[in-house]
């Protein structure tokens, strides 16, 4: 029998919840250095590793090969994790299951992603059976920089944020995507693998589509890849006028921009979301963070306690941002007014 062990491992990495390959890497006994070269073809991943993978996702008559093959060298803390593995990935089953035998979910999601809600309902019956509820938990990391792009991710009530990660470590936020649009559109010009990091910046739900089904669904034309290329260019424009945000205007102002932009895609005054997270989006340090929502507390436009903003004067707020704000909902604006 021939696997598709990058398909496997995959699986294996989204229904144990692992944010990345390095940390799944770690659960399998593996290096970074050993995952790299065998995502690049420069090495197999190793039978014991394949092992793993297989029993992890259920194979039966495997788990005693497995732990016969364990070395006696911290044997224990080895199987500890091998265990663990299992256990992780069989929730993320179960959770699946549970999502698949919900009455009603698919139709929801219709109206609580603006993509999936422009679609005619010939397209929508062929996308519907292969939406899959999710948690996004805040601060999940759902790839990095060279991860493969498995699924796509359509937010319903989350809100995602995606950064340029340069090589010393830095940060730099390039996009805030909500429920307006989705993750992974870079699968459509012949990406497979993610070029920023995706962060989890305001907790809640979203639908994940498979990739691949989505670039055959795209390359069909009609509605899917019509609504799909009008969010990408919304998408590009943002991500542009971002960077020019990034380098022209003030910490505030980014700030401010940032903070409608997220408001606007949870339709709400309210935002959770912690001041580690904030910092890095902005590229500062915390302490920068406390100082501006002080200043922003004392014009009054919000209230800032314990990881919470409440927006308290729109007018206010807007007063301190930049005109980067208009410009991408603009753009938005005129995407959604075509569909």
């Amino acid at each position: 029998m021939t696997f598709d062990w990058h398909a496997l491992y995959d699986d294996v990495k989204r229904l144990g919840e692992f944010c990345s390959d390095a940390q799944l890497a770690e659960s399998l006994g593996l290096t970074r250095a050993q995952i790299s070269a065998w995502r690049t073809g420069k090495s197999d991943l190793g039978t014991l590793a394949k092992l793993k993978i297989l029993d992890a996702l259920g194979h039966d008559t495997l788990r005693t090969a497995v732990l016969s093959l364990l070395p006696e060298q911290n044997r224990d803390e080895l199987e500890r994790l091998h265990i663990n593995l299992t256990e992780r990935v069989l929730r993320g089953m179960q959770a699946q299951a549970r999502a698949t035998d919900t009455p009603g979910d698919g139709l929801q999601a219709r109206d609580e992603n603006q993509l999936l809600a422009g679609l005619p309902a010939e397209e929508w019956a062929r996308i519907v059976p292969h939406l899959t509820p999710v948690s996004m938990p805040l601060g999940k990391v759902l790839h990095e920089p060279g991860d493969r792009l498995t699924h796509l991710y359509l937010p319903t009530t989350a809100i995602i944020s995606t950064l340029h990660v340069t090589d010393s470590g830095g940060l730099a936020e390039t996009a805030v995507i909500g429920k307006d649009g989705l993750l992974g559109i870079t699968v459509f010009m012949g990406a497979d693998t993610a070029s920023n990091r995706a962060v989890v910046q305001s907790a809640g739900e979203a639908y994940q589509l498979n990739a691949q089904f989505a670039v055959e669904e795209f390359a069909r034309g009609g509605s899917v890849q019509r609504i799909f290329l009008r969010y990408a260019q919304a998408l590009i424009s943002q991500m542009a006028r971002t960077a020019v945000c990034n380098r022209h205007h003030s910490i505030t102002q980014r700030f401010c921009r940032w903070l409608m932009l997220s408001l606007d895609r949870l339709e709400a005054s309210e935002l959770h979301v912690t001041q580690e997270l904030i910092a890095n989006m902005l590229g500062v340090r915390r302490t920068k963070v406390a100082e501006i929502a002080k200043q922003l507390e004392d014009t009054g436009a919000i209230r800032y306690d314990n990881g919470r903003i409440r927006l308290v004067d729109r007018a206010a707020l807007e007063l301190q941002a930049c005109d980067c704000y208009a410009v991408i909902q603009r753009e938005s604006e005129l995407l959604f007014s075509s569909l």
